[in-house]
């Protein structure tokens, strides 16, 4: 049976606030009765001080004295509310305020008289079951010719009792009150707390649902507005990549599907004889290069996942990427010349880097091969290096058609093809780029691209600074 959070939290509370009531109340009553206390012992003592000091002198004077006392204790305690009896060394009573006869007959136990001290001892109880209930007394032990005696000094407790109550019915009626109080407060509280909760859990069905068309509106500026807007951001990044996946799955399918119609076409063709003998080996070599381009497809999409999965191990060394970048230009020096294009750059200063030699290879090829690819005829390939922020930069830039503004944030995403491009690359299968990204990326680099329509389009792409050998 699953537990609600609003019981949970209800509970906790209505917990809380009542041990905090039970235990500042407690808190209070002790205080009181300590206090009361304290204020009684006081006033036995004011009431005491001259009884006390006039018992002391009647019992100077012996038999007589004690006689005289059983006269003149009951109508010193009428005035004084306080009941006064006096103890022989036996713990016998020899006097009382009572009036004769004292219903006093038991004795002073030998426990209370070992209590007993000249100064006064106070306590509350009944002095050990003299006093059929319990009171407040204070207990004296006097010597007077050489005889002990005791005297005792008693106020009745009921007082206590009842202040005691009804501080106790206070207590009940303030703390009923502040619960009454509490309750909407708590429940105005949980309310507050758990709507979005429950808002932000529907959300998040929605979202694993696949449903990202509605967010999660909570104002709020505090834990719950941030979980809020952390969940949408989650919304926004799985929508994405949902979109990702289909375009990707969408853009494998053409890739795929037009090639293998090309091979299929072309080999029916050959097998129903539809193409003539003589033109077989025309065709079989389109069915090669297109054979060609799907192997590529698939090992480009292969490299990718490696890279983005971290599955591909770097091999960094420090090498020289001038010189590097000189041989990878030399591999597409046909198609240069083939377009009169003007290589400019090449001639830099040396600048080392640690990084993996292969992979910068692949970065540097797969940008030479799209500015070829791209420039105009007649037009130029430029190469810069340097040094900025501690990385090392390498730019390539082509003169040409550039690219427009809403075309620069696409270049990089996976068989992404602009307009221009699908004219003009009839091999490429749009992973070249993507690939840059993904190399540059686990190297702890930047890329990014610029361009100016009709004048040029650059790549630049940052790398650790090697040692100088």
């Amino acid at each position: 049976m699953r537990k609600s959070i609003a019981a949970e939290y209800f509970s906790l509370s209505a917990a809380l606030v009542a041990a905090s009531l039970i235990f500042m109340s407690a808190l209070i009553i002790s205080f009181s009765v300590s206090t009361y206390k304290s204020d009684r012992k006081i006033m036995l003592e004011q009431l005491t001080e001259e009884v006390r000091v006039s018992i002391s002198a009647y019992l100077s004077s012996g038999e007589e004295g004690i006689s005289a006392l059983r006269d003149i204790l009951p109508s010193v305690s009428a005035g004084r509310d306080a009941e006064y009896i006096l103890f022989d060394s036996e713990g016998d009573v020899l006097a009382c305020s009572e009036a004769s006869p004292c219903s006093h007959t038991g004795k002073l136990s030998a426990q209370s008289m070992s209590m007993a001290a000249p100064e006064g001892a106070f306590s509350m109880d009944t002095m050990n079951g003299f006093y059929p209930v319990s009171c407040l007394y204070m207990l004296y032990s006097l010597n007077c010719g050489g005889e002990d005696y005791y005297f005792a000094a008693s106020l009745s407790a009921q007082g206590f009792a009842d202040y005691l109550k009804s501080m106790v019915i206070l207590f009940i009626i303030a703390f009923a009150l502040i619960m009454i109080m509490v309750f909407p407060l708590l429940i105005y509280t949980i309310n507050r707390i758990l709507t979005p909760l429950k808002e932000m859990t529907l959300a998040a069905k929605r979202f694993g649902e696949g449903d990202f068309s509605e967010k999660v509106c909570i104002s709020d500026q505090n834990e719950m507005g941030f979980l809020a807007n952390t969940l949408n951001d989650m919304a926004s990044s799985l929508e994405a990549i949902e979109e990702n996946r289909k375009s990707f799955i969408s853009n494998v399918s053409h890739e795929l599907r037009t090639p293998m119609t090309t091979i299929g076409g072309f080999v029916d063709g050959i097998l129903d004889g539809t193409i003539p003998e003589n033109r077989h080996r025309e065709y079989l070599r389109t069915v090669s290069e297109e054979i060609n381009r799907l192997a590529r497809l698939v090992r480009s999409m292969l490299n990718i996942s490696k890279y983005e999965a971290g599955e591909m191990q770097l091999q960094t060394e420090d090498f020289d990427i001038t010189e590097l970048t000189v041989k990878t230009v030399l591999l597409f020096e046909k198609r240069i010349e083939g377009k009169n294009i003007d290589i400019q750059g090449l001639d830099a200063e040396r600048l080392y880097v640690n990084a993996d030699m292969d992979l910068v290879q692949q970065v540097i090829f797969n940008l030479t091969e799209n500015a070829v690819k791209f420039v105009n005829e007649g037009g130029y390939i430029s190469y810069s290096f340097r040094i900025e922020d501690g990385a090392a930069a390498v730019v390539v830039r082509n003169s040409g058609e550039g690219l427009r503004k809403n075309e620069i944030n696409k270049v990089f995403d996976r068989f992404y093809k602009t307009d221009e491009s699908r004219g003009k690359d009839k091999t490429g299968v749009g992973l070249g780029l993507s690939i840059v990204r993904s190399i540059i990326k686990l190297h702890n680099g930047s890329v990014l691209v610029r361009s100016k329509t009709g004048e040029y389009t650059e790549f630049e792409f940052t790398l650790p600074l090697g040692d100088h050998p």
